[in-house]
């Protein structure tokens, strides 16, 4: 459809040195990579030729940095086949067109998209006019000449019509306006002084130029195009950094909003006169630009004026007080090298009393300036001058922004819902055109850091590392807010009830097969003519149904909204941050489930937490509920069971499943069933939570499932996502120890949740979510050279291979928490250590980990004092703590069993990334101190005692790249000698 259209057409694009115009043609070039070539407009500069202005200006930007990485050394040829530069000027007759490049372009161009405007709220009028109103007219008089114009797209403004106010629809109001012509005429007769001195009362109830022109701008192209002549208003409201193209937060000037994001992100606003409670209307600039092109795309065949409101407000709107809770966070959080002081924001609606606070909060800065200047020094006069210029620029800024905070305006955006329904799915996956998708408070956060990176050009963190804390998502000021979240969150999905499961399971053909065999069996062995056979197959019959009746889930999303309530609530008391990567996130969001199948999540398995974990993350971002597979220690706990049904689980008895073939026959098909009607699913491929913190071995029942029906041509496809969940505290941790030594099992109970009421007033800390790459089940087989369809011992080895596959992506995705290490340095030091050689230590650990790979949830910003101290928090139970002075705390873990244990678990996050190095040394220190580090162990030897621990520890721990021959281990130790490990080797 719309890759379709764009094939071998011809762009003429002009404000390509813009923000918007860049990201459009790097768009372009990126994600329609067979359109014939873009002509695009360039205004020659005074000390540099075309090429040159174009090269600078466009091709060297930042923005085509994705691209450049994409080709490689190819860059510039494949920018050379398709961009053609063309020296024009908007401000000048026929657009300054040399008579040859003014007939290429009308004898080859299909599409031409105008984003040529000055965006400059203050500019002088006949000078936005020129700009903004005879640019368009120069450029609508030669696209009417055009032989194969298929659409001219003008990209205008939401605020065309801001001399209204309220609801603003899509459409030109009062298109025949008279003598608009003859206006813009005499405007430009008139002396520069006379059009200055009475500018206010010519735009009359527009806030600028820009936007008085720009309004203008579109009645005069209306009625001066020929019949038939297809024309496309485009209408951005404030446009902002980008969202994930070209790439995330990309900036490259400060305007409207970004430049009131910035000074306040510095410290250097401090008031602004308008009311927060207000919608502000903000789009990024990468949704602009996709937009554009989907509209272009859609307009395809339509001779009429259409008109596209690309704006927020409407459907997903973002209040200005959202926007300076972030700012505040951001800035705070991440304080920029240049930053004036902290951010500090205030709104006034009254201008008086706006006026007077910000005299008040000047008057520092303006008496350092008089007394500078009469007693100071040079230095001090340059100081007190720059402050000087900043209040009169903070001044401006706020003078310039204050018709956007003081006034609200909702644009009508219903046409882009034509454009969402336009675009196939797979195209949905590189042009976004639904604003409601776009999280505001993760989108301002990447906002203000694209203003970091790319404007002040500080060592701004990269994005992978910004995780987003699903908790703090929403605005909490209102009291109903979570209740509204809960309403407006999840993705509405029906299910067939329990009843009609029960029905359809236990009429299928394998169950009913195996209540035919249960019946043989009895008959044959109870050979009596009074055995009444009927009876017993009802008994079977009956004891089916009980198994599905406390097996199969009852999905209901009002429960389900209901429960996301509850837990926001208990989440929010328990812990401080449930962080995600916001990426993947996206990519679920945009899942195309015909293609790919039901999605099957695979998280690992450290506590119960896990059951709920992945429902709530996936619920707050509207993407559909699984079923999950749960264990029976649930089922008698009263009223429990019934919501955890509602809310997606489903219940299986181990040992039921071992015993019995019915049970076993039940279970498979009520599997098949869930994912036949497109459910997702959930459940772990580790079977049971892990008591030591290491990774288990996959078990492969559920699996198996799936990819019978994916292999038996039940669902076309099944795709597995592994989710790793990495806990700071985990909540249950405590009963691991026993449970170890030997004790029974604590069965779960009512009274016991009760009980446990008490861990709200409790801290567990942070909850770090990571999504590892998605494996499509037909594609793994394929890959694998394996035959899953025909032949079942392909199919087995399909999924023994890919239970591993997902353990080892669990693994990789792992992020090691601050207790894990700190744990790990208390177990190296039972004897003691005091609290600031854990600092240093830590700090070591963090570097080695770091450079070997691994991912951890801690960024070295040289606070790692507080996370050590945190750590020690969460741990306290599992040490003393004795001070020798005032100054100095030494750190001694306990030595009884159950907290070495505990300690172990923590410090077990780490042992994937240290396990071969932890092998070879082991085998190593086993030969005694002597040998080990002054005589030296021969390498046949040293092979010995690793290949042992090596097939001792083979179940013990997953490990994708585990060294398997005595030629791997030297090359091993050699790469431990480059990290400047000290090794002697004969």
């Amino acid at each position: 459809m719309l890759q379709q259209y764009y094939d071998k057409k011809v762009l003429f694009l002009t404000g390509c040195t813009g923000f918007v115009g860049k990201v459009l043609l790097e768009k372009t070039l990126r994600c329609l990579p067979n359109i014939a070539c873009i002509y695009v407009l360039i205004r020659q500069k005074k000390g540099s030729n075309l090429m040159e202005r174009f090269k600078r200006e466009i091709l060297d930007s930042q923005c085509f940095d994705r691209l450049r990485k994409t080709y490689g050394s190819g860059f510039e040829k494949f920018v050379s086949e398709k961009i053609y530069p063309i020296e024009g000027d908007m401000l000048k007759d026929g657009l300054g067109l040399a008579q040859h490049d003014r007939q290429i372009i009308i004898n080859n161009v299909n599409i031409i998209i105008n984003c040529a405007a000055s965006v400059d709220f203050n500019a002088r009028l006949d000078d936005a006019i020129q700009i903004n109103v005879r640019g368009p007219q120069r450029f609508i008089a030669l696209a009417q000449q055009i032989k194969n114009l298929e659409n001219f797209i003008h990209i205008s403004t939401a605020y065309v019509n801001s001399d209204k106010g309220g609801y603003i629809e899509e459409k030109i109001y009062d298109p025949g306006q008279e003598n608009l012509e003859q206006l813009v005429t005499q405007l430009l007769k008139t002396p520069v002084s006379i059009l200055e001195k009475n500018v206010k009362d010519i735009i009359g109830d527009f806030p600028n130029t820009y936007t008085f022109t720009k309004c203008i701008a579109e009645k005069l192209l209306v009625q001066t195009r020929s019949p038939n002549f297809p024309l496309t208003l485009v209408r951005p409201s404030i446009v902002g950094a980008s969202w994930k193209d070209p790439v995330p937060g990309w900036i490259d000037s400060l305007v409207a909003s970004s430049a009131i994001f910035f000074f306040v992100g510095l410290g250097l606003i401090k008031t602004l006169n308008g009311d927060e409670c207000l919608i502000g209307d903000q789009v990024p600039v990468d949704y602009v630009s996709d937009f554009i092109l989907t509209a272009g795309a859609y307009q395809n065949g339509r001779k009429e004026v259409s008109v596209y409101h690309c704006c927020s407000s409407a459907k997903n709107p973002m209040t200005w007080a959202l926007a300076k809770e972030v700012n505040a966070q951001f800035w705070t959080k991440s304080p920029s090298s240049q930053q004036f002081s902290k951010p500090n924001l205030t709104f006034y609606k009254n201008e008086r009393l706006y006026k007077l606070m910000t005299k008040i909060k000047n008057t520092p800065a303006l008496m350092y300036y008089q007394i500078a200047n009469r007693i100071g020094n040079k230095e001090m006069k340059i100081q007190a001058k720059r402050l000087k210029k900043i209040i009169e620029r903070a001044e401006s800024i706020n003078e310039t922004f204050k018709p956007f905070v003081i006034n609200e305006w909702i644009f009508e955006s219903s046409k882009s819902n034509l454009l969402v329904e336009f675009l196939s799915e797979s195209e949905k996956q590189n042009f976004n055109v639904d604003i409601e998708k776009l999280n505001w408070r993760n989108y301002l956060e990447r906002f203000n850091w694209g203003i970091q990176k790319y404007i002040l050009k500080d060592q701004a963190r990269e994005l992978s590392e910004q995780s987003t804390d699903v908790l703090s998502q929403r605005n909490q000021q209102s009291y109903f807010s979570d209740i509204e979240w809960c309403l407006n969150n999840g993705q509405d999905f029906k299910t067939k009830t329990a009843k009609e499961q029960i029905s359809l399971v236990m009429n299928s053909q394998r169950v009913q097969s195996v209540i035919k065999q249960l019946v043989e069996e009895k008959a044959k062995k109870y050979q009596s003519a009074t055995l009444n056979l009927e009876k017993f197959h009802q008994n079977i019959e009956k004891q089916g149904v009980d198994i599905c009746e406390v097996m199969f889930a009852n999905y209901n999303m009002g429960v389900i909204r209901i429960f996301a309530w509850f837990i926001t609530k208990v989440f929010r008391q328990i812990y401080e941050k449930v962080q995600i990567n916001e990426q993947a996130m996206l990519e679920l969001q945009n899942y195309n489930q015909k293609e790919g199948g039901p999605l099957i999540f695979m998280p690992t398995h450290r506590s119960y937490i896990d059951f709920i974990m992945c429902s709530y993350v996936f619920f707050s971002y509207k993407i559909k509920c699984p079923h999950i597979a749960a264990a029976e220690d649930f089922l008698q706990m009263s009223i429990i069971p019934i919501i955890l049904r509602a809310s997606g689980a489903f219940f299986l008895k181990r040992k039921q499943l071992e015993d019995s073939i019915l049970y076993k026959a039940i279970f498979y098909e009520y599997v098949q069933r869930i994912l036949i009607e497109e459910c997702y699913l959930e459940f772990f491929i580790e079977g049971t939570r892990s008591r030591t913190g290491k990774t288990l071995n996959p078990k492969f029942g559920l699996l198996s499932i799936v990819s019978d029906a994916v292999f038996d041509k039940k669902i076309p496809n099944a795709t597995i996502l592994p989710i790793t969940i990495n806990y700071e505290k985990v909540l249950e941790a405590d009963t691991y120890p026993y449970e170890l030594l030997g004790e029974e099992k604590v069965k779960e109970s009512l009274i016991r949740v009760i009980k446990a009421l008490k861990i709200l007033s409790s801290n567990f800390g942070k909850i770090n979510v990571s999504f590892g790459k998605m494996i499509s089940l037909k594609e793994w087989s394929k890959q694998q050279g394996l035959d899953s369809f025909e032949n079942m011992r392909d199919r087995k080895k399909a999924v023994e291979t890919l239970g591993y596959e997902v353990a080892y992506r669990l693994i990789e995705e792992l992020v090691v928490m601050p207790t894990g290490i700190v744990s790990t340095l208390l177990l190296m030091n039972r004897r003691g250590i005091t609290e600031d050689q854990l600092i240093k230590r830590f700090e070591w650990v963090l570097k080695q980990i770091t450079m070997r790979g691994a991912k951890t949830s801690i960024t070295n910003n040289g606070q790692s004092d507080v996370t050590v101290r945190n750590s020690i928090g969460f741990l306290q139970d599992l040490i003393y703590k004795k001070k020798k002075n005032v100054f100095e705390l030494t750190l001694i873990p306990k030595q009884e069993y159950k907290s070495i244990l505990l300690l172990s678990y923590y410090r077990n996050q780490l042992a994937h990334i240290f396990f071969s190095e932890g092998i070879v040394c082991c085998a190593l220190n086993g030969f005694g101190h002597l040998l080990s580090h002054k005589e030296g162990v021969s390498i046949e030897r040293l092979w010995d005692e690793s290949d042992f621990l090596l097939k001792l520890l083979k179940r013990e721990y997953v490990i994708r790249n585990r060294i398997t021959t005595k030629d791997q281990m030297i090359d091993f130790i050699q790469y431990m000698i480059d990290k400047s490990s000290q090794l002697i080797i004969w």
